[in-house]
């Protein structure tokens, strides 16, 4: 946050500049930051706002302009309430004012030290602050004119201080035409006129220099009866007698550019720059390190980030590669090296780059200073002995230092990650030319490599030889193909295999352990996954961490890491014999794991518990997998079983089908328990989907695995199916019939959830009946049930159900208290098809009451949400979007309504939790 006042005054937050909500606020403000930091009083406040004639409420409106100040103050600004008055409290870097005397202090005290060079960059800097007049439109108030005009008056001495460092750079001639104008402008400043005249003079403008000081000693007699200082006539008797002291220094030779010039363009990397180039202007952070994993590109993204701050520091920057070196006590001596540094006889080297750093600003980029973890202490001594040092490492591990600020170098996003393929393809191969599918394939491509700058790079020069689709079929396997990369580079570059396992050296043997052992998930894990899976502490998961070869996924309230395919791959590589045990345990943990959360879904918990089988989807799919192929069909069957019912609130019906079926197909006497659930599944998911055979073919099975298992829950779920199946039909009799054997069955079973679902089938029967009370009362006995176990997907269904009779009763205002409520719940939960059929009956009510468009645009967001569940409307819900369409259709003519509803599909999350 930051308060300025150096021109117009304004308040500037982390997102930009914070409106005002009046001029009287602005007076206000202007006179809390006058008594910054110490009571000012209501009535210096009153004075200040209204001057002598304060209404007579003054006092209650300056409290309500206080109240409405403090909404719109960031942090860590504020108005305190004191015994007399108020106060502001502000942090010292937060006004722009106290950061200009500050900066003009330090730029005096260069001058005076000699280092002409930063007192030029400090002064520069601190006149960079200003915009304008000081309080801008306020600075002729009577309470701010005296504050006003000091800081002018501090203005123009930074101006007359840094004309002065850049004479003593020799820079007379770059600053004449300035220092002129200034000159004319300010004729009564001795200073100005003096720094003038000295510059025509050494400009080779003797005659000038000589006429404007006449005109200066004439200026002075008529406007204040003064004759010019000791210093403006000892400087014409200078001229007249061309003394060799006037002529100044020579112009200083720039120092040459000690940054290496990469031979093409950095992609994709704007938001980093500008993030790295605020850090590096704040002045706690003098220790900046930059890590990322193994061919993320933190050497490029530092060599840019100083290339563009150069500026911003008296003496540049400087860049220092670290890699060649093997031991920690030749640090200093690759910095004295690149710095042009001479070691001094019977001096430490320590001491002597110390003392040559410790007058200038620099920028210094340290690059790979991963595997040196002993010059930790160097790089702290060095910013400890020189001030105005600042630090730019690239490290692909934390360095764990005093005052380090860590950035991490992300792969590329998709975009600039495929404008780097291309671009570096053309460079390899200037014929290179898209196909028709060029442009997907190198999206996979790019997605395949993790974004990593270095794989992309070293995949494109394979253009040459190969088309991006063939390329893409190579890429199964990344490492062996990724090789020859530019010869220039350093060897643990040119292939991805040498960067990873440069890497890997760098840790010690249980880390590198740990880390081929967690190649064996996919997607993301948890500290309690790699403990039970890989035996792997915390501190050793920190370390890889640090390392950059783990990545921290942002997980709220959990901590969740991953590794990119790249890491894994190789990881996996490493694991040798190992690799086939670890990952049993890892597909028998995440059988446990999908079991407790299924057991948990229809309940209080059922929030964590889809968290969990979302967050956990790839690490199921692998276990899956393993199961599958490794023929352990019993635990294929419980795993596929455990998770159907979270695959058909996801809306992956069709995925969910062929898992289940794939578990199915091996014959297997164990868990028959689990057998009559994926039966019950994929009988469900096959009637949801509209594959009526199917669905009676495996919902039969379902009854006759449980009647030989004498399970009445498993054949009331038969009957249930069964029951669906008829409904779809049309036999509105043999679904009664079915639904209510399957609920007399679920009372026996003591399964209360099946009790309440076999009753809000027999509503549903009802409805289509046309006995709409009685269809309400079997809702309500089962919304109490579902109420009772906390079940909030399925009270979401019976409340869509009962908004449904309400509608068929005509009472609109009901019917959209239910839908509300279910689509509220549904949208918790994040159950496509419970928000579609919700959506569907709030379509109804507003076009009940007329509102047409309304009522077009939820149908489209409905028909959003049936596609992504990819299930059929059950038959009341069809009936009722048919009836709904037709009339909003006639109301609003074909191409209005269509356009609304494309609008709808269009439709967030986030507006359709509202709508």
């Amino acid at each position: 946050m930051e308060i300025r006042i150096l021109g117009p005054i304004e308040i500037v937050a982390k997102d930009g500049p914070v409106p005002l909500p009046a001029f009287k606020h602005r007076q206000l403000l202007a006179a809390l930051i006058l008594n910054a930091s110490r009571p000012c009083s209501t009535d210096a406040l009153i004075d200040a706002l209204w001057g002598e004639t304060p209404p007579q409420s003054a006092a209650k409106v300056l409290r309500i302009y206080v109240s409405q100040l403090r909404k719109v103050l960031p942090p860590p600004a504020r108005v305190h309430t004191r015994e007399a008055g108020y106060e502001l409290e502000l942090t010292a870097d937060a006004l722009d004012a106290a950061r200009f005397e500050r900066l003009l202090e330090d730029g005096r005290a260069a001058a005076c030290a000699g280092n002409a060079v930063l007192a030029a960059s400090l002064l520069r800097r601190a006149l960079a602050l200003w915009r304008g007049r000081a309080f801008g439109e306020l600075a002729y108030e009577s309470f701010v004119r005296a504050e006003a005009e000091r800081l002018e008056e501090l203005r123009l001495n930074a101006l007359e201080e840094r004309i002065d460092a850049d004479l003593a750079l020799g820079l007379h001639a770059d600053v004449l035409p300035e220092v002129c104008q200034l000159a004319d402008e300010q004729p009564l400043r001795e200073r100005l006129q003096g720094q003038a005249i000295v510059t025509l003079y050494r400009s080779g403008r003797q005659s000038e220099a000589l006429e404007r000081y006449a005109a200066t000693r004439a200026l002075l007699r008529d406007e204040v009866g003064l004759e010019p200082g000791g210093e403006l006539r000892n400087l014409q008797r200078q001229i007249l007698q061309h003394d060799p002291a006037l002529a100044g220094p020579r112009r200083a030779a720039t120092p040459a550019n000690v940054l290496p010039t990469p031979p093409n363009r950095l992609l994709g990397r704007a938001q980093e720059l500008e993030d790295l180039r605020r850090l590096l202007l704040r002045d706690e952070v003098r220790l900046l390190v930059l890590t990322g994993a193994g061919g993320s590109g933190k050497t490029r993204v530092a060599l840019e980030t100083a290339r563009q701050a150069a500026g911003s520091f008296a003496n540049g920057a400087a860049f220092v590669s670290l890699a060649p070196l093997r031991d920690p006590e030749l640090v200093g001596d690759a910095i004295a090296r690149a710095l042009g540094i001479e070691e001094a006889p019977g001096e430490a080297l320590l001491e002597t780059v110390a003392a040559a750093l410790r007058p200038l600003e620099l920028l210094l980029v340290l690059d790979n200073a991963e595997h040196l973890g002993g010059a930790g202490p160097l790089f702290v001594e060095l910013l400890a002995r020189a001030p105005l040092l600042k630090l730019l490492v690239t490290s692909r591990v934390v360095l764990h230092l005093t005052g380090e600020h860590v950035y991490p170098v992300e792969p590329l996003a998709a975009e600039p990650a495929v404008e780097l393929f291309r671009e570096r393809a053309r460079a390899s191969e200037h014929r290179f030319r898209l196909d028709g599918t060029g442009s997907p394939a190198i999206e996979r491509i790019c997605a395949r490599l993790d974004g990593l700058p270095l794989a992309i790079e070293l995949a494109a020069a394979h253009v040459r030889t190969l088309s991006p689709s063939q390329l893409l079929e190579r890429l199964e396997r990344r490492l062996p193909l990724l090789v020859g990369g530019p010869r220039d580079l350093p060897a643990r570059q040119q292939t991805l295999r040498a960067t990873l396992e440069w890497s890997f050296d760098l840790l010690h043997a249980d880390e590198q352990r740990d880390l081929a052992r967690l190649g064996v998930f996919s997607g993301s894990f948890d500290l309690e996954s790699t403990a039970r899976i890989c035996e792997t502490t915390v501190k050793r998961l920190a370390a890889l961490v640090d390392a950059s070869l783990v990545q921290r996924v942002d997980v709220p309230a959990e901590a969740r890491f991953s590794l990119l395919e790249t890491v894994r791959e190789h990881a996996l590589d490493l694991l040798g014999r190992e690799r086939a045990s670890l990952e049993e345990k890892h597909a028998r943990y995440y059988l446990e794991v999908a079991e407790k959360a299924e057991a948990q879904l229809f309940g209080a918990d059922h929030g964590s518990a889809v968290e969990r089988l979302d967050i956990d989807h790839d690490n199921f799919e692998a276990a899956l997998d393993w199961f599958h192929r490794t023929e352990h069909s019993a635990d294929e069957l419980r795993l596929a079983a455990a998770l159907w019912h979270h695959w058909s609130a996801r809306g992956r019906p069709t995925e969910a089908r062929r898992r289940l079926a794939d578990a199915l197909a091996a014959p297997s006497r164990e868990h028959r328990s689990s057998r009559i659930n994926a039966l019950h599944g994929a009988a469900t998911l096959a009637a949801r989907q509209g594959d009526l055979a199917a669905a009676e073919r495996l919902a039969l099975e379902t009854q006759r695995v449980a009647r030989e298992l004498g399970q009445a829950r498993g054949e009331a779920q038969g009957l249930n199916v069964l029951g669906i199946t008829a409904q779809f039909r049309g036999d509105v009799p043999a679904a009664g019939e079915r639904f209510g054997q399957a609920a007399t069955l679920f009372r026996r079973a003591g399964d209360r959830r099946g009790y309440g679902i076999a009753l809000l089938n027999l509503g549903v029967v009802e409805l289509d009946r046309g006995r709409f009370a009685a269809s309400e009362r079997l809702g309500h006995r089962a919304l109490k049930i579902f109420r009772e176990l906390d079940d909030t997907s399925d009270q979401a269904l019976i409340l869509g159900n009962l908004g449904l009779a309400a509608v068929a009763r005509g009472a609109p205002e009901r019917a959209e208290n239910y839908f509300r409520e279910s689509l509220r719940l549904a949208v918790d939960v994040r159950f496509a098809e419970r928000i579609a059929n919700a959506l569907v009956g709030l379509a109804a009510v507003a076009a009940s009451r007329g509102e047409s468009a309304r009522a077009a645009s939820q149908l489209g967001a409905s028909a959003a949400f049936r596609d992504d569940a990819g299930y059929l409307p059950e038959r009341p819900e069809a009936a009722l979007q048919e009836r709904t369409e037709a009339s909003i259709r006639s109301a609003l003519g074909r191409a209005r309504y269509e356009a609304l509803v494309a609008d709808g599909r269009a439709r967030p999350w986030e507006v359709v939790a509202h709508v």
